[in-house]
């Protein structure tokens, strides 16, 4: 047995019970992002939380970077929402295992040395894209239905903020939802709730090809947007990735992690889910709950599939403005920080790196085409004028 291998088995020891409580709790703190994020997406509730229990059983088992939390997000939402709109759940699937196989193949080809050339603005171009996208997605979901949707808004904005600030042991976002459904349920505002909008049936998932694939014209259109999922992914999952490693003061391989992270994705799709990739803040509240091992997520990802079954109806309970509250949090914690600074150390030049990369997001609902587009005009331009080195 060489060294990495006995690495390997080192990262599942660590303190059982603090490691199970501490599984159990992210696996909360994903529940609200789980069922949000497939409203993005456009699927069922029920799939999102398939999909996030089946990606962190895998991902504890496939990943490279410990205690990092994947699963979808916001970014690869986003991509599937129209492929969702336009040709379904069958597509979807099928984008996922392309997804998750192009993960592979990139991972293989160490595409994260790539990754070290695209220029800061458009990493900080893209987050801020992203953070624009998911805050007005979720507008349609507050304005225009009730005044009670509007109280129900304000409240859950208010107890997340006091939440963030006085409650530690337990995610801000959970406790507007328990709250607030609570609340809901005695009062029964006129407001719209989530079995509204979504059946919350399932049943035990089978291993199982996806049936678009025998159609040829929706394995054009799949493949297109299982690259662009994992172009979102790769780009999400590095930078999550640096950031797991400063916390931890550790490293870890991201091409390993790009391999891991795309069997995960395969797996999903295989039993009829749909494509993640590494969240930030889940891996930083994963740590800071003192998570040292690969039971965590292994624990995260059992108790999302039991809940599943458990609390489907519950879930359906929940008020719409509430996971509306909880997404627009999240989209305002997207937007980089850097953004200013980076563009005061160069006003013109960063400030049209970073502009122009949202701008092309934006005007095109393509995270992934932002990121190339910009960085190869970059690079043209810097050739053209002769400079040497990269701006970072």
């Amino acid at each position: 047995m060489n060294v990495r291998h006995i690495n390997y088995f080192r990262q599942w020891h660590g303190a059982l019970v603090t490691n199970m409580l501490t599984g159990i709790l992210l696996a909360l703190a994903l529940l609200p992002g789980a069922i949000a994020f497939s409203f993005i997406a456009g699927v069922s509730p029920t799939i999102g939380m398939l999909s996030t229990g089946l990606m962190m059983l895998v991902i504890s088992i496939t990943g490279n970077r410990t205690l990092m939390v994947s699963a979808p997000s916001s970014g690869v939402s986003l991509v599937v929402a129209p492929l969702m709109s336009s040709h379904g759940m069958s597509a979807v699937i099928l984008a996922t295992l392309f997804m998750g196989m192009i993960q592979i193949v990139m991972g293989l080809c160490r595409i994260n040395k790539l990754l070290d050339y695209v220029p800061t603005g458009v990493v900080i171009g893209f987050m801020n894209a992203l953070g624009v996208l998911l805050f007005t997605s979720q507008l349609n979901n507050i304005f225009n239905i009730s005044n009670a949707t509007y109280v129900i808004a304000v409240a859950s904005f208010l107890i997340i903020w006091l939440s963030q600030r006085y409650i530690k042991f337990m995610p801000a976002p959970l406790i507007a939802i328990i709250i607030l459904t609570i609340c809901a349920w005695f009062i029964k505002p006129d407001i719209v709730y989530v079995h509204h909008l979504a059946s919350l049936h399932i049943d035990i998932p089978m291993l199982s090809f996806p049936n678009a694939m025998y159609d040829m014209d929706i394995v054009s259109i799949a493949s297109l947007y299982g690259l662009t999922m994992a172009i979102v992914a790769v780009v999400q999952t590095t930078l999550t990735a640096r950031m797991m490693d400063g916390v931890t003061a550790t490293t870890s391989d991201k091409n390993k992690e790009t391999i891991g992270q795309g069997i995960a994705n395969a797996v999903v799709a295989l039993f009829s889910g749909y494509g993640g990739s590494a969240l930030v803040g889940q891996s930083r509240f994963n740590a800071a709950m003192g998570a040292t091992s690969r039971i965590s997520t292994l624990i995260t990802g059992a108790f999302l599939l039991i809940s599943l079954f458990v609390f489907g109806d519950i879930i359906g309970q929940i008020p719409m403005a509430v996971l509306a509250s909880v997404l627009i949090t999240i989209s305002l914690n997207t937007f980089d920080r850097r953004t200013i600074s980076f563009i005061k150390i160069a006003p013109i030049k960063h400030a049209c790196i970073v502009m122009f990369t949202m701008l092309i997001i934006l005007s095109t609902n393509n995270l992934a085409a932002g990121v190339v587009i910009v960085t190869i005009l970059y690079y043209l331009v810097k050739r053209f004028k002769n400079k040497k080195g990269r701006d970072i």
